[in-house]
């Protein structure tokens, strides 16, 4: 999708962010917006940042919890009442939780995988069957390094394997979507200065309290949310399967997939 001037981006996790960060970008392509998470005052914060930074483009901010399926009925339906039709779906919300795996309780298990890999589900089924009817549309789906590479990062356990989800997820939709004119790019994101850590914040109260655990802050390098969204924007015109924001990484990936192909050998 070459031509993003006049389209319309739902964006989930759009008040912050790296999808913020896409939201503006995407805005200065002329692309109509809509942005969605959980928290009103985020939000509308960051539909305002967007709103003065390009003016000539619409923008809506709408309160929406990725986790349930009918918020995202209401989400669709209040998209159309306002005119507009979703032609590049970022599913960009994520949560993360800290902590071994025999620490995480049920309902952490629920809201990782209810935001993560549920929410992305969730939007797909909502706005995929009109891009196929149109013959024309963009999804992408925010993966993780974390998900391509699960023993690289340890203590997030639910989010490390419903990202790993996801990026099956795109790689099995991809070839089906071309054929009806739609684009499925995978996003493989790695450490970006984000808020994400902060995700027990935005628990919603069904999921119970928040998961407790002291952890070691681990030393990483991050890049500025606006370097990945670049990113994205070629992706989506360049209609570009995967992206991964950091090439640096490639090397642990391999050692990682080679593992994998060393079980394939049998003498």
């Amino acid at each position: 999708m070459k031509d993003l001037k006049g389209k319309t981006a739902l964006i989930t996790g759009g008040g912050t962010g790296i999808g913020l960060a896409l939201a503006l970008q995407l805005a200065a392509e002329g692309t109509n917006i809509v942005i969605c998470s959980t928290n009103k005052e985020r939000l509308s914060a960051g539909a305002n940042e967007i709103r003065k930074s390009a003016s000539n483009v619409k923008v809506l901010d709408i309160i929406c919890d990725v986790s349930d399926r009918s918020s995202v009925k209401t989400l669709k339906a209040e998209i159309t009442k306002a005119g507009l039709q979703v032609d590049i779906l970022v599913c960009n919300s994520g949560v993360t939780t800290g902590g071994e795996f025999h620490l995480h309780r049920e309902q952490d298990w629920d809201w990782v995988y209810g935001v993560v890999l549920n929410g992305t589900t969730y939007c797909i089924q909502e706005f995929y069957p009109d891009m196929v009817n149109r013959g024309y549309g963009h999804i992408c789906i925010h993966g993780s390094q974390a998900g391509m590479v699960p023993n690289w990062v340890t203590l997030h356990g639910p989010y490390t394997s419903a990202k790993a989800a996801v990026h099956a997820l795109g790689a099995a939709l991809r070839p089906e979507a071309a054929q009806h004119g739609v684009g499925i790019s995978t996003i493989i994101i790695a450490g970006t200065q984000t808020e994400i850590m902060k995700s027990e914040r935005s628990r919603p109260e069904r999921f119970g309290d928040s998961l407790v655990v002291d952890l070691k802050k681990r030393e990483a390098r991050r890049i500025p949310p606006a370097d990945v969204a670049s990113q994205v924007v070629d992706g989506i015109k360049q209609d570009k399967g995967w992206v991964a924001t950091h090439p640096d990484l490639k090397a642990r990936t391999k050692q990682y997939f080679d593992e994998i192909l060393a079980a394939y050998d049998h003498e």
